[in-house]
């Protein structure tokens, strides 16, 4: 009988435990989401590559409800990036409205705007509130790009030819070079990613990111991420590419290869946190908010090994080097 009545005891003890935890949000209940974090792992963070409404494409926030989100979490800023237009006056208008984060744009250089083309990177970094950052090379205009996933035998905008870059990429990087601004490699060839850093080092170019580097576009091997990497470039690994592959959810998704948490440890470890960046690419209709991307990236690399300190500087301290911000 004593044993009985203790063995109750024990079990209404727990159960108010149980009752006192859930109440206070310190665990979550089965089959409820987790509680929210005090802090989301996303404050702090600077994503360098989001694409927001309005857009050519299907996408799920406008440039201020995403702002909003990002701010709301905490983050220090965004990078919006749009393949046709312009994104350094929208950058400024976003932080008219949405105070309390940075945002930048800069400007992609596909066909929409001329291409490789000097005089709209010109026009871009003079543009008021100085928010114009970000020169990409082509992306779905890229020779390599088209290549890869449209046909094979047609052909698209080159940077560079034989090892040597093109008269009017060499203009492009003297801009980039004066008025230092960062230059991304966009969808252009790993050949060409590499004839482009080494120009670009040539003619002074400080901030340098290659865009989703380890991805089949442009494809670099871990050797040649090592070679741009000891000339001073960053290579970005974007969420993104964790949920493409042949199983994607998307069928646009899964032409392009997956790159994921696994892969982000071995480059830590290979190629150093020092010259990595990890943004989202996020963006998509229909696909999870960047801001929650960001909060997701950062579970997924926590749990295949990769320290926190790894994670701050991946995330937040190469971003601010890249942006021109204090750590």
């Amino acid at each position: 009988m004593y044993k009985s009545k203790t063995s109750k005891l024990l079990m209404a003890g727990l159960v108010i435990a149980g009752f006192i935890s859930i109440s206070s949000g310190a665990i979550a209940q089965v089959g409820f989401p987790p509680p929210p974090p005090k802090v989301s792992p996303a404050a702090g963070v600077i994503d360098m590559h989001v694409h927001p409404d309005p857009d050519v494409f299907g996408r799920s926030l406008t440039d201020i409800e995403l702002a909003m989100i990002a701010k709301r979490k905490g983050m220090r800023g965004i990078v919006i990036k749009n393949h046709v237009v312009t994104t350094n006056d929208r950058a400024a208008l976003v932080m008219q409205q949405v105070p309390g984060i940075e945002v930048w744009g800069g400007i992609v250089l596909n066909k929409s705007v001329g291409g490789v083309n000097p005089s709209a990177v010109e026009w871009m970094h003079r543009m008021s509130g100085g928010r114009g950052k970000v020169v990409w090379l082509p992306t779905f205009d890229s020779d390599k790009h088209i290549k890869t996933l449209v046909d094979k035998n047609q052909s698209g905008l080159v940077v560079a030819v034989n090892g040597k870059v093109t008269p009017e990429m060499d203009e492009v990087l003297k801009i980039i070079a004066r008025e230092n601004l960062i230059l991304a490699t966009g969808h252009v060839s790993a050949d060409e990613v590499l004839t482009v850093v080494k120009r670009a080092k040539e003619l002074g170019v400080q901030n340098i990111l290659i865009t989703h580097g380890l991805t089949n576009i442009p494809g670099l091997t871990m050797d040649q991420a090592k070679q741009v990497a000891a000339m001073g470039a960053k290579i970005e690994i974007c969420y993104l590419q964790f949920m493409t592959g042949p199983d994607a959810q998307y069928k646009w998704m899964t032409h392009w290869e997956k790159v994921d948490a696994n892969a982000v440890a071995r480059a830590v470890k290979e190629i150093g946190a020092d010259h990595l960046v990890l943004s989202t690419d996020l963006g998509q209709q229909g696909m999870m908010t960047p801001p929650d991307g960001v909060e997701n990236e950062i579970a997924a690399v926590k749990a295949a090994g990769v320290s926190q300190a790894d994670i701050d500087t991946m995330m937040k301290k190469n971003p601010a080097k890249l942006l021109g911000l204090k750590d």
